[in-house]
């Protein structure tokens, strides 16, 4: 049974495929009876209106407008498809979540109507038995704006949907599923089905200060996989780029100074510095041990070499009085030493870690190393990538990033089911590049100027080749020599008439040509004169007999012969005689051979079509009438014609 509220009975079923209620004389009618006609109507038009309709598709006007800070929406009325019918929708406000996708669309509330709360259902017909007396109740059914899990009751179809604040563009009304979907289907088969209309120009703005980025997307329409997006508004939008890092290790640069020096690393830009390493001089005073051949530890680690070991004005030899040991100075040496417990003086170098200053995207500052000596940094670079930013059929802006490379990164391919609007090259530097480069809509009079302009480049070609040819005429009139080798017409004056015809690389005279028809002793096809010769031959034979020994058919129509039956011509327009000429000479006659090459190139082409048929004269001969049959009319191609005799 349907869904009825309780008390209402409604054995409407549609696998039974009951199609119609047949009442019958002397028997009574159920109240059930009615509501299953009531419901039998409703699938019926549902099922029709399904195919072109889908739950949620708007009618007629029923526009939502976000606030992206606050949440508060503003529900316009207008009207949806719901359930097998189009429901007005009143206006509401509500305040939606700015955080995650919220999906904003309507209720369907149900409730039964009596005459309880509605008096005007009694019967209103007076003098009637039955007035002011209670008849059918009604089921309302009304459509309310809300949001998906705001609590109100009811069955939800989502309409809209909102991310982060922001509504998704829609396709705009009216929304026909089944109409939608058959444009979508040849959208994708005659253009592709993705491509931008109008407007959806991306552009970069100042980046906010956590890093993010900032880029807005203007208003406008496009078709996505043949359907329809269209927004009303420009977007902002934030793209939390993160780059990509590659560490870097001991990166060499040699020092040039002793001072604070600049110090500019190779790959840029440098997300951070993680270690500095130079080579510093130092000279410190140490105490020597309490006996002979003792160790004087020096206070600095990772020591590269004693440069000095001196004391007052004795200077002490290095392998000879001391040695570097472990990060000592070992005294066992048979050489001199200092006095065990009195003082020197030693210098040396050794790698130390400095701290850089005024770091930036493409180096820093130290201080402190040996000019000569290396600094070793260590780092991590931003490696350049293009991100790509293309849009849903549902209207949803999707980033994809792409592979970070050191030289020359590719963008990413885009999916099929989404439309590419822009390409960014993040370079990471500030000055990042935004190509709009989606396909666009080129207009049918973009179209016309483009073929403008090949036409136009194809004349300036044509004048050029025709410069170019007067400029060597030129050359050699100055020369007081002309020559003509007879290849081609191009040397011979297109101002006056030529009576002669260049051929084969002579010049000789011309000749013409004319159509002529078939002679009037040709009746039919002829052929050279042969004799048959039998292969296989049958000389036995059986009885005969009529096949129609009535004549029950209609006389054979009277032969009609044309002469001619076909007319074949050629029309050729030439300044010149040589074309004529050559065509009828070249391979004929004793002329001697002359070996040459043509090359075609085609400049331009126009077709029209012709104007006038030549005209000729056709003979026309009829035949196969019997004695005195008198011939009513004759007519070629709707033209009367009288017979020469009858």
């Amino acid at each position: 049974m349907s869904n009825m509220p309780d008390g209402y009975y409604n054995r409407f079923d549609p696998a039974k495929h009951f199609d119609a209620h047949l009442f019958r004389v002397g028997y009574a009618v159920q109240a059930a009876e009615f509501n299953e006609v009531q419901s039998g109507l409703a699938a019926r038009i549902q099922g029709v209106a399904d195919a072109m309709f889908r739950d949620g598709n708007v009618v007629r006007d029923a526009r939502i407008v976000v606030q992206a800070d606050s949440g508060a929406t503003v529900c316009e009325a207008g009207a949806v498809y719901l359930k097998g019918a189009v429901r007005g929708v009143a206006p509401k406000q509500l305040t939606l979540p700015v955080v995650g996708v919220i999906a904003v669309g309507l209720y369907l509330q149900e409730s039964v109507v009596t005459e309880l709360e509605d008096p005007s259902l009694r019967d209103p017909a007076v003098g009637a038995r039955n007035y002011q007396e209670a008849g059918a109740a009604r089921l309302k059914v009304e459509a309310v704006w809300g949001y998906a899990g705001d609590g109100q009751p009811g069955e939800f179809f989502p309409v809209y949907q909102v991310e982060n604040g922001v509504l998704r563009a829609k396709e705009p009304p009216p929304q026909l599923d089944g109409v939608t979907q058959a444009l979508a289907r040849y959208d994708r088969d005659s253009s592709g089905g993705s491509y931008v209309v109008s407007g959806l120009t991306v552009a970069a703005a100042a980046d906010l200060p956590t890093g993010e980025q900032v880029y807005t997307v203007s208003e406008g329409r496009a078709r996505v996989n043949g359907y329809g997006v269209e927004l009303n508004t420009s977007r902002r939008l934030v793209y939390a780029a993160a780059p990509d890092l590659r560490q870097i290790d001991s990166e060499p640069h040699t020092s040039a100074s002793g001072d604070a020096q600049r110090i500019n690393l190779d790959r840029s830009p440098v997300a951070a510095i993680s270690q500095v390493r130079i080579t510093k001089e130092v000279t410190v005073t140490l105490t020597h041990g309490g006996y002979t051949g003792a160790q004087d530890p020096l206070p600095d680690t990772s020591v590269i070499s004693v440069l000095e070991v001196k004391q007052g004005a004795t200077v002490y030899a290095a392998g000879t009085d001391y040695k570097l040991s472990a990060g000592k100075l070992d005294w066992s040496l048979p050489g001199n030493e200092p006095a065990p417990g009195s003082t020197y003086t030693a210098r040396y170098q050794f790698i130390a870690a400095a701290q850089p200053a005024q770091a930036d995207a493409t180096g820093f500052t130290v201080a402190g190393a040996v000019p000569g000596s290396l600094v070793l940094v260590s780092y991590s670079q931003k490696l350049p990538r293009i991100d790509r930013l293309a849009i849903g059929a549902d209207g949803k802006l999707v980033w994809i990033k792409g592979v970070a490379a050191d030289w020359n990164p590719q963008p990413p391919t885009v999916p099929a089911a989404l439309l590419p609007l822009a390409s960014v090259a993040q370079n990471w530097s500030g000055d990042r590049q935004v190509g709009n480069d989606g396909v666009r809509v080129v207009p049918m009079s973009d179209l016309a100027g483009l073929q403008g302009r090949l036409d136009h480049m194809a004349e300036l070609i044509a004048q050029q080749g025709l410069t170019a040819d007067a400029q060597l005429r030129e050359a050699g009139t100055k020369k007081g020599l002309f020559v003509d080798p007879f290849l081609s017409d191009s040397m011979r004056d297109a101002g006056i008439a030529q009576s002669a015809a260049i051929v084969g690389g002579e010049l000789t005279l011309p000749i013409r040509a004319s159509v002529s028809a078939m002679p009037g002793d040709v009746a039919t096809r002829v052929s050279l004169d042969f004799s048959l010769s039998p292969v296989l031959e049958q000389p036995m034979h059986t009885g005969s007999m009529k096949v129609n020994p009535y004549m029950a058919f209609d006389p054979l129509p009277a032969p009609v012969t044309l002469t001619p039956a076909v007319d074949r011509w050629t029309e050729t327009q030439t300044s010149w005689a040589s074309p004529m000429t050559e065509r009828l000479t070249i391979g004929y006659g004793n002329r001697s051979s002359i070996s040459q090459s043509t090359d075609d190139m085609l400049l331009s082409t126009s077709r029209k079509p012709i104007e006038t048929l030549r005209a000729i004269d056709v003979s026309f001969t009829v035949s196969g009438f019997g004695p005195n049959e008198a011939l009513s009319s004759l007519k070629f191609d709707g033209i009367s014609l009288a017979p020469a005799a009858q």
